[in-house]
């Protein structure tokens, strides 16, 4: 029962930090593009937010629970200067998570280099950075295996709810 709470707690955190900030790059997107041509109306950001909603959970959420007016309490859309403020969230999720799929790859010889990014993170590039570890952010692949990692999780907790019950 225990790791099947950690699970759940693991999945629904990945859940928000990828999956509903991914709403809100998509919000923000839009947002910036219509501002270009003119002012908006409430009904018009709030079609906008219900798009975004829709593009990121898919047939995964309940339409009745989706929440037109979610831009209106979160403060940092008002923030002059931090347009995608929630980006590094998703991002660094997804990063360590493929980090992580590097070290079930490369085994023991992963923590030397690992130790090295660590000593340049924050002074260089995260392209620049990963390099030291032959590893290409932009490629899909490093991507796809931290979500494989989510994946894996999630057939492990249905695996376990199985089991519980």
């Amino acid at each position: 029962e225990e790791a099947f709470a950690i699970l759940e707690a693991e999945i629904s955190d990945c859940n928000q930090v990828i999956v509903d900030i991914y709403s809100r790059f998509l919000f923000e997107s839009e947002i910036f593009e219509k501002r270009k041509e003119s002012s908006l109306s409430v009904e018009e950001i709030n079609d906008v937010m219900i798009k975004a909603q829709k593009e990121a959970y898919g047939d995964g959420l309940d339409s009745s629970l989706l929440h037109k007016y979610m831009w209106t309490w979160k403060p940092h859309y008002y923030y002059a200067t931090d347009n995608f403020y929630n980006f590094p969230y998703a991002f660094g999720n997804l990063f360590a998570k493929g980090l992580y799929a590097e070290y079930l790859n490369r085994g023991e010889s992963f923590c030397k280099e690992y130790e090295e990014l660590l000593a340049v993170t924050g002074k260089e590039k995260v392209c620049d950075v990963t390099k030291l570890m032959n590893i290409d952010v932009h490629d899909v692949n490093f991507w796809r295996n931290s979500l494989k990692l989510i994946e894996e999780d999630i057939e492990k907790f249905i695996e376990l709810s199985y089991e519980i019950n």
